[in-house]
């Protein structure tokens, strides 16, 4: 795609001819650049033109301008950046020969184990109630969120009762698997949308496991239990205790196999593989306390806690980044390319092996739609010339 293209898909745009996905693509990039006022020299733009034309691209360098130049800036910055992002979805782009045996994205799919035991596939299952747990209905919504609608009166929790967290578990005893509580799962190639009891909304991220209570009614926490990823909505919910029947918020609290987190009501995500070096809290809204044995962390919204088993080191987050993949995307910055293809391997259910250790740190940066095919996630990599990759079944070799 050469710069005359550029121009005219830009002029197709001004002109109102733009298919949906030219026009997505224009407003998406303008928008990003717009914000950031990122600028290119008209010199820089010729040399990244030529470069993706003989698709061996390298860094290009950037600055910010004055004010006055903003505009200038904002068509520089879209043409550039365009020809990138052109390229790894203009339709009928050929696959890669080693990409012969292509591998699509994941999907909306869990599992769901409830009290009693009782397994039910919410992939298969059909929109409506498809349970009753302890007084409580389990509904499929038609978007496929699952709801749990706890209905006032029809039960109690008490300290005894089978699946309440404070009757399981002290705070400061960690939530043992298998008893009494509910669990979504998500396999490899899976993501899930649940509304809880007490209206907070959980959306779980791939080869993960949420385990909660059917009701939190007359509870003094709402505990939960998680391990991988997620992202909340906690609901602001206020009851009353005690003899004096004073009203008080009842705190949420998430809980991981190394810290917890507790909040009143606020948006925020939480990041607890197994496989994954740290644990990352990242907030969006609202006010968290992050705690673990030897630490205890207040972070505001922007601000992300970094807990890596001994330490915890809050610094300033990347809020987009760390909820991309609840909004369909893969994100990434100089993030290294072990860690990208963990993701990888999350989300497409495949295996990724590497020709040589090394390569697993070298560093990249890009943005694509996660419900692509994987072929087109490793060519935003391999059009750098730094790596190359095979697919044979599920398997993914990383090659130099």
């Amino acid at each position: 795609m050469d710069n005359k293209e550029l121009h005219e898909l830009i002029a197709k745009y001004r002109e109102g001819n733009c298919d949906e996905a030219e026009k997505t693509l224009v407003e998406r990039w303008y928008w990003q650049y717009n914000e950031h006022e990122i600028d290119l020299t008209e010199e820089e733009i010729n040399a990244s033109l030529l470069r993706i034309s003989q698709r061996l691209p390298q860094h290009v360098a950037v600055k910010k301008l004055h004010r006055t130049k903003r505009n200038l800036t904002i068509a520089a910055s879209l043409v550039a950046c365009l020809a990138i992002a052109f390229y790894f979805i203009k339709p009928g782009k050929p696959i890669e020969e080693s990409y012969a045996n292509d591998i699509r994205p994941g999907s909306n799919k869990a599992i769901l184990t409830l009290v009693n035991g009782t397994s039910i596939d919410l992939t298969d299952a059909k929109e409506g109630q498809i349970a009753v747990d302890n007084g409580v209905k389990i509904i499929k919504m038609q978007d496929g969120q699952l709801l749990f609608k706890f209905t006032p009166n029809t039960v109690k929790a008490t300290p005894n009762q089978r699946d309440s967290i404070s009757g399981l578990v002290s705070s400061s005893r960690p939530v043992k698997e298998g008893t009494g509580l509910n669990a979504v799962s998500t396999p490899k190639g899976g993501q899930y949308h649940i509304a809880l009891p007490d209206g907070t909304n959980v959306w779980i991220n791939a080869g993960s496991t949420l385990r909660f209570p059917s009701s939190f009614e007359d509870m003094t926490e709402r505990r939960v239990q998680l391990n991988g990823e997620a992202y909340f909505e906690v609901a602001s919910v206020k009851t009353v205790f005690g003899m004096q029947k004073r009203a008080r918020r009842v705190p949420f609290i998430v809980q991981t196999n190394k810290q917890e987190v507790t909040v009143l009501g606020t948006h925020f995500n939480i990041n607890s593989y197994d496989d994954e070096p740290n644990i990352k809290t990242t907030l969006l809204e609202g006010l968290v306390k992050v705690s673990s044995a030897s630490a205890n962390e207040i972070i505001k919204p922007g601000q992300q806690a970094v807990n890596d088993g001994s330490t915890i080191m809050v610094k300033k987050a990347d809020t987009e980044m760390a909820v991309a993949w609840k909004n369909g995307e893969f994100m990434f910055a100089t993030e290294n390319l072990r860690s990208i293809m963990r993701k990888v391997t999350r989300w497409y259910n495949v295996q990724v092996v590497y020709a040589d250790p090394e390569i697993g740190n070298k560093p990249f940066s890009g943005t694509i739609s996660k419900f692509k095919n994987v072929s087109e996630v490793l060519n935003l990599l391999q059009v750098t010339g730094e790596v190359k990759f095979k697919i044979e079944g599920r398997k993914i070799t990383v090659l130099k």
